[in-house]
């Protein structure tokens, strides 16, 4: 169980980047995971112009404004701590000790400069603790650099840092806007040389502004049912089309194709270049988004010190949603103990799988969370929770299952028609089996706090037998059963029948 902490600390995180400095204001909910109070971005475009590494006075001044606007920001939330911290851009920019200064005198704020392995290490965490990866390489693309990393068993094994970022890779390799072929041809052999001796695996994850405003292009032009980017998957053959199409036109016109943020018109050409190259060398079918990288491994490290690497990601995220909706968790596992007794006692009747029961489980803890929303429309806002809170670790399938489950607790059938494209075969009998356990763990643990000391469930000739011990009356009990009778008997095949034993 995670507790609830007496004094929530609050942390702020500033990245700043070759492209952008981002601010990420974040307050602890448990002692694993955070909610994010604030968020803001500038597009400094440090990187924009650099001559022999030296940050241009545009950009010096452009980069100033954002740290005095990123210090007014973060300081009205009161932080407990403010981590500053630099990337590529300044790490080679030798009017790097000028620009911090400066940016102390003038914003009151100290810019540590992370290596490259600090600064790999930070995106590894905030992948690796919102996501399922546990093999595999994870690809962040900034403006200035692309860092390789390879995980196993949850840990960072090793990592490459290559001059390969959005801005640097445009200004170095594409002189002419759209590109030459003779360009393209060099920019990809750029990859191939930086990145041949320790090519991807092909489970490959993808961290960036830059691949995040990709994902939200291919997400358009399939009319995806979901609005989430985290955790979206970008199939090969869909990153090659957009980078054609990227390439065939310049900024101006890159600028006007549906979701291409205003202000990466002028690299994400370079960006998909670099990613589809990666894809190509990794033999990668697909590669996942990540919409935590960087900021988020910061305020892992701030929040956990020495551990920062969490057990369990969805346990995690499941409680911090939980407690950021205002359910206490450990009412809710009453009701998941109840759903886990009954599903173990109809294993022979339903064929579920093991990876059925930890959604059931889910979906018991966070079926009640919409009442703090709505009281009369709590199973939809359950499921948009489902659908857009910051629920991490499970695929886009698995929140659309939790979403339908969530929706349909306390009756009537899933509709997974809007997400024929997310789904997989069998997965509407699936959600509706699930639902049907789901609301008799409901039914029997309709009060909160429950009277109900012990449940004992027992299925003998087709009959499942489930008995309530209670020291009271159990009455609203009862009848919340009565209301389930009829959709468990008909999903699954056999009979209900409640009991009540008196307790001394």
């Amino acid at each position: 169980m995670e507790p609830i902490l007496d004094v929530r600390r609050t942390v702020a995180i500033i990245d700043v980047g070759s492209n952008s400095v981002r601010l990420l204001v974040a307050r602890e909910l448990t002692d694993s995971a955070f909610e994010v109070l604030d968020e803001e971005r500038f597009d400094a475009r440090l990187g924009q112009g650099q001559v022999n590494g030296m940050v241009a006075p545009a950009a010096f001044e452009r980069g100033l404004r954002a740290m005095r606007v990123m210090s007014e920001v973060a300081r009205s939330h009161h932080p407990d701590m403010i981590t500053t911290v630099g990337t590529e851009a300044l790490r080679r920019a030798p009017n790097a000790p000028e620009f911090i200064a400066t940016v102390k005198e003038q914003a009151g704020l100290e810019v540590r400069l992370l290596s490259a392995q600090e600064e790999a290490y930070a995106s590894f965490l905030g992948v690796v603790n919102s996501t399922p990866i546990r093999d595999g390489s994870i690809v962040d693309l900034g403006g200035g650099s692309l860092e390789l990393i390879k995980v196993e068993e949850r840990s960072l094994t090793s990592y490459l840092s290559v001059p390969l970022g959005s801005i640097y890779a445009t200004q170095r390799y594409l002189k002419h806007d759209p590109p030459t072929r003779s360009e393209l041809r060099e920019l990809r052999n750029a990859v191939l040389n930086e990145l041949g001796n320790q090519r991807p695996s092909p489970v490959l994850y993808g961290v960036g502004g830059a691949i995040r405003n990709m994902a939200r292009i291919i997400r358009q032009r399939r009319g995806y049912p979901l609005r989430r980017i985290h955790g979206l998957i970008l199939k090969a053959s869909e990153v090659e089309a957009l980078r054609d199409s990227l390439v065939a036109t310049d900024a101006e016109g890159r600028c006007k194709i549906p979701r291409v943020s205003d202000t990466r018109g002028e690299y994400l050409h370079a960006a998909a270049v670099v990613i589809a190259e990666a894809m190509r060398l990794a033999s990668a079918k697909s590669l996942v988004i990540s919409g935590q990288g960087l900021r988020e491994g910061l305020a892992w490290q701030a929040l956990r010190g020495e551990s920062p690497v969490l057990s369990d990601v969805r346990a995690a995220s499941v409680d911090g949603l939980l407690h950021s909706n205002g359910v206490l968790p450990a009412s809710a596992r009453v009701v998941a103990e109840v759903a886990r007794q009954l599903f173990d006692a109809t294993k022979t009747v339903h064929g579920l799988k093991p990876i059925d029961l930890e959604l059931l489980l889910a979906a018991a803890r966070l079926a009640s969370m919409g009442i703090h929303v709505e009281y009369y429309d709590r199973d939809r806002h359950a499921q948009y929770l489902v659908h857009s809170g910051d629920l991490h670790g499970f695929s886009h399938r698995e929140i659309v299952l939790l979403g339908a489950l969530v929706r349909c607790a306390d009756g009537g059938p899933p509709d997974l028609s809007p997400y024929m494209e997310v789904i997989e075969a069998g997965d509407q009998r699936r959600v509706a089996l699930m639902a049907a356990i789901l609301g008799v763990a409901r039914a029997i643990t309709r009060r909160t706090p429950t009277p109900v000391v012990s449940t004992e469930a027992k299925l003998r000739r087709k009959v499942l037998r489930v008995e309530l011990a209670a020291h009271e009356p159990v009455d609203a009990e009862l009848l919340a059963l009565e209301r389930q009778q009829k959709r468990f008997e008909s999903t699954l095949g056999i009979a209900l029948k409640p009991a009540f034993l008196q307790l001394a």
